[in-house]
């Protein structure tokens, strides 16, 4: 027996019926074609072997996996779509047209419960085993794009969970496939048992190239027939007993609908998210808190518009939250000095409703608007992976260790520690940034001896490259600091200023820039920090460290 278990992060399983037209489809496959599962796992084995032709132990696990129909597992779902329109040029002249939009329509099939496909009567060699369980890894959504999942390979003893169906393929008595017209039945689009071949896959077999090395693609050579493929065919599928009155999940429009409950209301279902920051002109990194800022007040407009003014989630925004640090940290990191990668660490956890609040974020508008960012989700999990540069501390499974601590945003005191102004600063006693960053340790659980070092604060910036035709971009603000012979012994000595985040409660004449470092931390064994983040603005990225070995 092999169950190849496909779990959607998102419990979205986008996908339109293989062969019909876009546009007129209402509503997503439903059950998933076995056809579409075999394309991914061949998908995932090029994209793992770039350049590679297809192996000879690639075609000895996929072939056989096509010559049977599996029993195809589904939960309990509910249909819907999202809707975009497209611009376009309207008819008319193009110097005189006006533009135009088309509507697009993506149907998807709303579940919870995993999917399954189960062969009874196939076993696999360890070898076989192996490589299937490397390209389930490779396989990082289900369908179109948005269908992110992660696939396993079930064990032996595995059994279904509560509420699970089965669909059964309709065979004739000569053990051949069928079409039914049937309510209790829909079309599947699967491998011909009897004639499938592994490259009907990716290419039609009377195909021919156009030039060397170039086939011509499989959906151009499809758009001039009738979608059909070869070692392809529909088949009727026999729905779970109760269809489809025990299995679609329909809401009456003369219902009312319930209150709905708080966004931090449920299950956490992750803790780190990692957003790609897309835009088309390099970010610096002064911008760190800006940034985060705009993610969000941007979080909290969508927060109110989807769940109504005064909706409340101390995950996201941090109000009414228990000490320690428990709320999101937004975190934007860098590379090559310019602002590409937007991590966000909660150790409290987000729910579904929160996710999905952050997930409609889709646009910040920075500066003058004329270059708006875009996020892009690109990472989900309950832990942030290794190459995150994240220190969590105990959170995580395995917590990222190491003996030198460095900043890669500077660390802003949170109390002044000098009097008067910048031309005549005058030290606090006791209060130096080295001293409050001691104490930030402290509070935060960690007592371990450490050494706290200053850091030039522009030492890469000899190696700054300039990015295309433009100059290189200062990535902070230096601080001028009194002219004195013995510059060592000021308060800004490889100070930089910073923007930092300015509280809704604070005056409007509150100060919005402060004096920042960054440091380096020397323990005498690995330790793991319990933050990622200290100091003022730490939810909003600065006082960011990372191992010394992580950086480049």
């Amino acid at each position: 027996m092999l169950t190849i278990q496909i779990k959607l992060h998102w419990d979205r399983y986008h996908a339109h019926p293989w062969g019909q037209n876009p546009g007129r489809v209402k509503e997503a496959e439903w059950p998933p074609s076995p056809w579409r599962l075999l394309r991914s796992l061949v998908s995932a084995w090029f994209r793992s072997h770039p350049g590679t032709p297809h192996s000879a132990e690639l075609q000895a696990l996929i072939e056989p996996l096509g010559h049977r129909l599996p029993l195809i597992g589904i939960g309990k779902a509910s249909f819907s779509q999202t809707v975009h329109y497209q611009p376009n040029y309207a008819k008319g002249d193009k110097p005189t047209a006006s533009y135009g939009t088309t509507r697009h329509e993506n149907h998807f099939a709303a579940t919870a419960a995993p999917i399954c496909f189960l062969w009874n009567d196939l076993t696999l060699d360890d070898q076989q085993r192996t490589l299937l369980t490397t390209l389930l890894e490779h396989l990082s959504y289900f369908g179109r794009a948005d269908s992110i999942c992660s696939a396993t390979l079930a064990p032996e003893d595995w059994s279904a969970p509560k509420d699970f169906g089965w669909c059964k393929p309709c065979l004739s008595g000569e053990n051949k496939t069928q079409r039914r017209i049937d309510p209790k039945c829909r079309d599947v689009f699967c491998p011909e048992p009897s004639s499938f071949q592994l490259t009907d896959l990716w290419q039609r077999r009377t195909s021919s190239t156009e030039a060397e090395n170039a086939p011509v693609h499989l959906v151009n050579q499809m758009l001039a027939t009738d979608m059909q493929v070869d070692g392809g065919c529909l088949v009727s599928y026999e729905m779970p007993k109760g269809w489809p009155q025990d299995w679609l999940v329909k809401t009456p429009r003369t219902e009312k609908k319930p209150d709905k409950p708080a966004p931090s209301d449920g299950p956490k279902v992750a803790r780190y998210l990692r957003f790609s920051l897309q835009c088309r002109v390099p970010i610096a990194t002064k911008f760190t808190v800006t940034l985060a800022e705009l993610f969000r007040a941007a979080a909290n407009h969508h927060l109110c518009k989807v769940h109504g003014q005064g909706a409340k989630s101390p995950a996201l925004l941090g109000k009414d939250v228990p000490e320690g640090h428990q709320h999101a940290f937004y975190l934007p990191m860098s590379q090559d000095h310019s602002l590409t990668d937007l991590h966000v660490w909660c150790p409290m956890g987000l729910t579904r409703a929160e996710v999905d609040v952050l997930l409609r974020i889709h646009r910040l508008s920075w500066g003058n608007g004329r270059f708006p960012v875009n996020p892009v989700l690109t990472a989900m999990s309950m832990e942030p992976p290794a190459d995150a540069k994240l220190a969590v501390g105990d959170q995580a499974a395995q917590p990222m260790k190491s003996c030198v601590w460095r900043s890669e945003t500077p660390f802003v005191p949170p109390l002044h520690f000098y009097r008067g102004d910048k031309s005549n600063p005058k030290p606090k006693a006791n209060a130096t940034p080295e001293h409050q960053l001691a104490n930030c340790l402290r509070h935060a659980g960690l007592n371990k001896a450490v050494l706290i070092e200053r850091l030039p604060a522009f030492q890469n910036d000899q190696n700054m490259k300039p990015q295309g035709t433009l100059p290189p971009m200062p990535a902070w603000d230096i601080v001028r600091a009194p002219d004195e012979d013995d510059i060592s012994t000021m308060p800004f000595d490889q100070a930089i200023e910073v923007a930092t985040h300015q509280n809704s409660s604070s005056p409007r004449k509150a100060h919005s820039r402060r004096i920042g470092f960054f440091m380096q931390l020397t323990f005498d064994e690995q330790v793991a920090l319990p933050m990622p983040t200290f100091g003022h603005s730490s939810h909003f990225g600065l006082g960011l460290f990372v191992p010394a070995d992580s950086l480049s």
